[in-house]
């Protein structure tokens, strides 16, 4: 009986989700950019870029080498290393510029000064800022879009403990300086509350690892006590000021240790009753299943509800090529449809159980938004309990749709200089168009509806029957 019921409830979510995806594409076919906007320009090169596989990784290496590249001739350099082989398979504007950059002095000043242009126009689509100011006009301009933000400091990996103070500094000045200017803004509460109370409009995510240089799974009671020493600062001042603090989530390796030192500090007296917390769960992992289970059982125990950011994971490439250098298991998925599927599983098991572990569903795919939708219409979850996020630049017009529809929509906003932001960039546009993605497909008119909303165990039994 009970197990006839759980099909016939999926079956509902199903037919809802596939509604609801109609729905949203045939709005998102009416909002496509025109020539006008200047996004419409990088579209198109993206576009351009994802025809053809080849192009797109040497365009994206290129990009992310660029800040690095003191001279002009250096430029002209690389240009000529990563694009030589194929230049057969640039469009004739692109190929021309390539033929034409020689060491001539002004012919390489004009393309080293062109590239730069572009990827400093691209970088400033997909980062807020590097200073202050530039990042309070960042998220004051998307609160005006309706919009809420959470802030991520970019930067390399911290590898002394003078460069782990000062990124503790820049959250307790991000934390102390911009509390105080969002709390001034008119209230939303589309943005600003749940369906208990108000939440914080001040929101931040940061990684344990770049608190303590010594951050190594190897030694987990000395890791966390060097965190534990930085966050807890960053905690108060979170307090203090209103202001709500998400962990981000990293590679595979560093995973247990993230979510051991998470739950240890949370359930410490000073902390534990704070509800503006939250961790990333990635679903291209097979144990997200059991971590968000032990995050179940772990707030029971605490008495306090946190959120959760689901997320499918955006360290696929570097999991997939280190476990195969080191004969190591792979850690994710190496399928996307399992990463899709596994994402639904964990996207009901929040709905279900969203009064604890409170869903963020962070996500551009289409089909994963309407079944997010669906499983909180079909659990009758109130819109306000739950929100989705997406990345800062990606998908605007999907971003503005959901708002709309009175979800809220929290933009992932991160922050920096351009140099270390550049790694960011370039691992978010390699995720966000590959061969499935749906912002590949966004792109592409031949790809139908009903493709793009495909259950992800059905693409795996089609890609089981192709052989």
């Amino acid at each position: 009986m009970a197990k006839r019921a759980a099909q016939a409830m999926e079956q509902t979510v199903e037919a809802t989700t596939q509604e609801i995806g109609r729905s949203l594409w045939q709005n998102l076919e009416r909002r496509r950019p025109t020539i006008f906007e200047q996004r419409w320009w990088l579209d198109h090169v993206l576009e351009w870029a994802m025809a053809d596989e080849s192009v797109k990784v040497q365009m994206f290496r290129f990009v992310d080498v660029l800040p690095m590249l003191r001279t002009h001739e250096a430029v002209t350099a690389h240009l000529h290393e990563y694009f030589d082989d194929i230049r057969q398979h640039l469009p004739s504007a692109a190929r021309l510029v390539v033929d034409h950059s020689d060491f001539n002095a002004l012919t390489s000043k004009t393309v080293a000064y062109g590239a730069r242009t572009n990827a400093r126009r691209m970088a400033e689509r997909f980062i807020a800022g590097s200073k202050v100011d530039e990042v309070l006009q960042s998220v004051a301009k998307l609160r005006r879009k309706g919009l809420a933000f959470t802030l991520d400091l970019l930067g390399e990996a911290v590898v002394s403990e003078p460069e782990a103070d000062a990124y503790q500094q820049q959250y307790l000045d991000l934390i102390t300086g911009l509390a105080p200017f969002v709390s001034r803004w008119s209230e939303s509460p589309q943005l600003d509350r749940d369906d208990q109370t108000w939440i914080p409009r001040c929101n931040v995510s940061l990684k344990l690892s770049a608190l303590y240089s010594q951050f190594r799974p190897i030694d987990p009671a000395g890791s966390a006590e060097g965190v534990k020493a930085r966050l807890r600062p960053i905690l108060r001042a979170a307090r203090e000021h209103d202001a709500y603090v998400h962990v981000d989530m990293e590679h595979h390796a560093y995973k247990d240790l993230t979510l051991d030192i998470f739950k240890q500090v949370f359930m410490e007296d000073e902390f534990r009753d704070w509800t503006d917390c939250g961790i990333v769960v990635q679903a291209y992992l097979p144990e997200a299943g059991r971590d968000l289970q032990d995050l179940l059982e772990w707030v029971r125990a605490r008495g306090t509800s946190i959120g959760i950011r689901l997320v499918k994971g955006a360290y696929w490439d570097y999991e997939t090529v280190v476990s195969g250098y080191r004969g190591w298991p792979c850690p994710v998925y190496t399928d996307k449809w399992r990463s899709d599927d596994n994402f639904e599983r964990q996207t009901q098991f929040l709905m279900e159980h969203y009064r604890e572990l409170r869903p963020a569903i962070a996500s551009h795919n289409l089909r994963s938004l309407a079944h997010a939708i669906a499983w909180g219409q079909t659990l009758d979850v109130p819109q306000n309990a739950w929100e989705i996020q997406m990345l800062y630049g990606m998908a605007e017009d999907q971003a503005q749709l959901f708002a709309e529809r009175g979800h809220r929509v929290r933009i992932y906003t991160p922050f920096g200089e351009l140099i270390p932001g550049m790694a960011y960039l370039v691992r978010r546009l390699l995720e966000n168009t590959s061969n499935d993605s749906f912002l590949r497909h966004a792109y592409d008119t031949s790809v139908s509806i009903e493709d793009l909303l495909r259950r992800p165990a059905d693409v795996g039994d089609r890609q089981a029957a192709a052989g």
